[in-house]
């Protein structure tokens, strides 16, 4: 299941998050953890990293847990984006990768979004069938 974050916010331990265990269950702080988030366009396309995110070291918010500190620009294209972790529990361990996609949306405000999606109860692009579209 993909997040929705709002474009231009300024992400916090609530949006993208990782959590990070042992073998055994319990959370762990991983000798090295980093991200870098992409523009994903499509299936048979290809994915563009956002400069400014290019193996960024996460926030930690407590024992194995996670989060990108993006702020995001508020001009960003609003589409489907991905962010990778990339994860090395021990300092012996080989790094391996965690890959989350999520959208990134305009904010619509309760007065704005009555007036979009009208009768039908679908937002503009659900009506005329460019769900699986990226916009932007």
């Amino acid at each position: 299941m993909s997040a929705t974050i709002y474009r231009g916010k300024n992400l916090t331990k609530d949006d993208l998050k990782i959590f990070i265990k042992d073998s055994e269950g319990n959370y762990l702080n991983p000798f090295s953890i980093t991200y870098t988030i992409y523009r994903f366009y499509n299936q048979t396309c290809c994915e563009e990293p956002i400069l400014e995110t290019i193996d960024m070291s996460p926030i930690i918010f407590g024992t194995g847990k996670f989060f990108a500190a993006w702020n995001m620009a508020k001009d960003l294209n609003v589409g489907k984006y991905r962010i990778k972790w990339h994860i090395r529990r021990y300092q012996d361990s080989p790094v391996y990768e965690e890959v989350e996609e999520f959208d990134v949306i305009t904010q619509i405000d309760s007065l704005n979004y009555s007036v979009l999606v009208g009768k039908s109860g679908n937002l503009p692009h659900q009506k005329f069938g460019n769900q699986n579209i990226c916009a932007g």
